[in-house]
């Protein structure tokens, strides 16, 4: 054999390897350190997997919400388009009456011009018109009337 197999190697940090120079304490110290790496590694893992677990759950749990908002946004959409649709239709219908309200009251004048008897003509309909405006209150709601306390009382 050579003499380089017989001498211990050197570490990187320069110390003996190998059990030639070591003391027991040295190698329990060793074997301590390795099994703590080992136990410190496994609980590493362990938490990346219980975050991983974690993130796999929020992905799940964030594509039921995005799904259920999709769903709630197309109802709504759906809904939308039948209104506007409605809405088309009563224009169309408020546009005919109007013209039809133009055409009675042109007969109106031309009765009340030969007849001599004065008419009641309405031209348009009334600007503050509350079936005009639906989507406002006739009056404020602070005007509102609002029962006292006896309203409350059963």
């Amino acid at each position: 054999m050579s003499s380089s197999s017989l001498s211990p190697s050197l570490s990187p940090a320069g110390r003996m390897s190998g059990s030639d120079g070591d003391s027991p304490a040295d190698t329990h110290r060793r074997e301590k350190r390795r099994l703590s790496n080992r136990e410190s590694a496994r609980r590493s893992r362990l938490r990346k997997q219980q975050h991983l677990d974690e993130l796999v759950q929020e992905v799940a749990r964030l594509q039921a919400e995005n799904a259920r908002v999709a769903g709630r946004a197309a109802d709504i959409a759906s809904q939308y388009a039948r209104v506007e649709q409605e809405n088309t239709v009563l224009r169309a219908r408020a546009a005919e009456l109007g013209d039809r309200l133009r055409s009675v009251n042109e007969v109106l004048r031309v009765v009340e011009e030969f007849s001599g008897v004065a008419m009641d003509i309405q031209e348009e309909m009334p600007a503050d018109d509350p079936l005009l405006r639906p989507w406002q209150l006739p009056y404020p709601a602070a005007a509102m009337p609002i029962g006292g306390a006896h309203m409350l009382q059963y």
